[in-house]
Formats: C-alpha cells, structure tokens, sequence
C-alpha cells in the first residue's frame, strides 16, 4: 500500500506493475537453463543472490509504475536464478549423501517465509518506514547470502556425473513428468495459501479464525518439510509422492463437507501436510534429468511452477466468484489431481530414473 501510494496508482496500476514477477521469473526460467551447469552453479548463485540483495531495497524509492515493473522484473530473474541454483547445488549435495536432505533444505525456505512475515508485520505496527525496512533486510542477505556461498566453494562439492542409469531415463517422458507435477504442486500450493483466508471470511463466516488459515497452512507445511526426509528415507520418492496427494485428497474432502471454521482449519492442516513434501521432490528429480547439466530440467520445472502459480490463483479467484467456493476448490483440486496422477504414471517404468527407492541410496 505504501508503495502503491507513493506512485500515485490505483489498483489496477499497481496489478500491471506487478507482473513485472511473472515476467522476470519467465526470462529466468529461460536464462537458467542456459547457464546452470556443473561448475557454474555457485557462480550464478552468487550473482544471483547479489541481485536480489541489491535491487529488493530500491522498491522504495521508484518514482513510477513503470519502475516498478522494471525492478519487479530484475527482482523475478534474479529469485528465480537463485531458487535454480540453490536447488542445483542442494542436489549435487544430495548425491553424495545416503540420506534425503532437500526437505529440510526447503524446511528452511519456509521459515525464512514465515520470518519475512513476521517482520513485514512487526515493522508495520512499530511504524518503521518502508525505506530502512527493506535497506535493513537487504544488508542481512547480502552478508548471510555472501557467508553461505562461500562456505559451500570451500566445501568443494563434486559435480554430479552422467552414469548409466541416468542416461536411460526416458527424457521426452521426463520432461512432460516434470511439468506436470510442477504445474500440479503449484495449483495445490497456491489455492489455500492465497485463497484459505478470503474463504474462511466469505464461506464459512469465520470473523477473526479467517487469518488462521494460511498459518495453519504454513506451518503443517513447515512441520512436513522437517519430518519428510525421515519419512522419504523409510519409503522412498514414489511412494511419499503418492501419498502426499492422499493426504491433499482428505484435506479437500474434509473442507468441503467441514461444518465451520474450526474443522476448516484442519483440512487446511492435512492439504499442507500433503503439499509440503512436493516442490522438494519435484526440484530434485529436474535436477537429476542430466546431473552434469541440471539447468535443463529446473527450466522445464521452475517455467511450469509460475504458469501454475498464475493460473491457479487467477482461476481460483474467477471460479469462487462465479460458482462459489465449494466448487472452485473442487475444480482447482480435480484439475490438479489430474496432472499428478498422469505425471506418476508418466515417470514410471520409463523415468524411473527421477525416483529413488528407500533401499536404493541418493
């Protein structure tokens, strides 16, 4: 809103402007899988990073509209660039490990999310100018974002190889598995943390339950992201993927028919659950479509995950306008489900390369 006032726009000025995400996430999209290869990737991190670092806090000080959608842009290319390549390098790390850790890594990402809200919040009742908010959080990530770079340059992380059984992988299947598990998981993400609060208010009159939603959403998702490799290492990638869409299945069963807000509640909890374990999978089998060139497969992803993200939540917002909110969840969760299922089937037998087997190792 400050931002907005500043500029002299109205609503809809600022919507244009803020495209300006969608836009740069496309060219980074296309730029990473260019430029993300083996020995490149703490390279484009870096500079990535710095990007983000650099460009976040100028957001305050843009005179227009248009410099806005230029900086949102700059901003766009560079989270998506970064988001590449930190789950390029978390892959290769993965591949030296028995272990799964990329859920954790992404347990991470959540909290990071859940502390920027916190800290926009705080910031907004403390009365603190938007200005040294953002200069004050864009100093913190350019020293942690410089620190942890370098540290993992020094850990001298050997680049993944090109093995026998990767080189079977059926790519077209793999591919076409890759962007539709994207396209699903951001359809089953986006819904009910952008839409669960608007729902709880105008569907099931939830009066001051209505902010719960997308903090129980969060934090389930959270709580899956810090148990999932526990559970990934006991019955491996394929199995934990099926069964994240059971769990999403209940949750959307459960809201539907749920009496009130509180029951609502829980159903946002088990969808959280559910999706928490996807993205994590998902970057980690585009990575592994050709290790020495991981950008490959996390263009294909991150493209498909923006498309999704867009489409979902501008389908969401039509759809509980015109046929109300019981049937914009079912048409978003049917659509979704859909995409999952035929990207399962699509990864097996032919790309069962993307999975490993609890017994198998990373």
């Amino acid at each position: 809103d400050e931002v907005r006032d500043s500029i002299g726009v109205g609503n809809g000025g600022l919507g244009l402007a803020l495209l300006g995400g969608g836009l740069g996430g496309i060219l980074g999209s296309i730029v990473g899988g260019r430029v993300l290869r083996a020995g490149l990737i703490l390279r484009v991190l870096r500079w990535s990073m710095t990007g983000l670092a650099l460009t976040l806090p100028l957001i305050a000080f843009v005179p227009n509209a248009a410099t806005l959608l230029v900086l949102l842009t700059v901003l766009g290319f560079s989270d998506v660039l970064a988001d590449a390549s930190m789950n390029a390098e978390a892959a290769a790390i993965q591949s030296t490990m028995t272990n799964s850790i990329m859920h954790r890594i992404h347990a991470m990402w959540s909290l990071g999310f859940v502390t920027g809200t916190v800290i926009g919040w705080t910031s907004s009742v403390l009365d603190i100018p938007l200005k040294a908010q953002l200069i004050t959080v864009s100093i913190i990530l350019l020293v942690v974002s410089t620190r942890s770079v370098s540290a993992l340059d020094a850990a001298h992380i050997p680049s993944p190889t090109v093995t026998e059984s990767n080189r079977s992988v059926g790519v077209s299947r793999a591919v076409f598995a890759i962007v539709f598990f994207a396209l699903a998981a951001a359809a089953f993400e986006v819904t009910p943390n952008e839409w669960s609060a608007t729902a709880l208010r105008d569907w099931l009159d939830a009066g001051r339950l209505k902010g719960a939603g997308p903090v129980v959403f969060s934090a389930a998702m959270l709580i899956g992201r810090l148990r999932g490799d526990r559970v990934i290492d006991r019955i491996g990638e394929a199995r934990l993927l099926a069964l994240s869409l059971g769990s999403i299945a209940v949750g959307y069963v459960v809201l539907i028919v749920a009496p009130n807000a509180l029951v609502a509640l829980v159903a946002f909890a088990l969808w959280g659950l559910g999706v928490s374990v996807m993205f994590p999978q998902i970057y980690l089998m585009a990575a592994r479509m050709n290790p020495e060139h991981p950008g490959a497969g996390l263009a294909a992803m991150t493209l498909a995950q923006r498309i999704g993200f867009m489409t979902a939540t501008s389908s969401m917002g039509a759809l509980s306008a015109g046929v109300g909110y019981g049937w914009a969840f079912t048409t978003i969760f049917g659509v979704a489900a859909l995409l999952w299922v035929a990207a399962l089937t699509l990864s097996s037998p032919s790309s069962r390369g993307l999975f490993r087997t609890a017994a198998s190792g990373a």
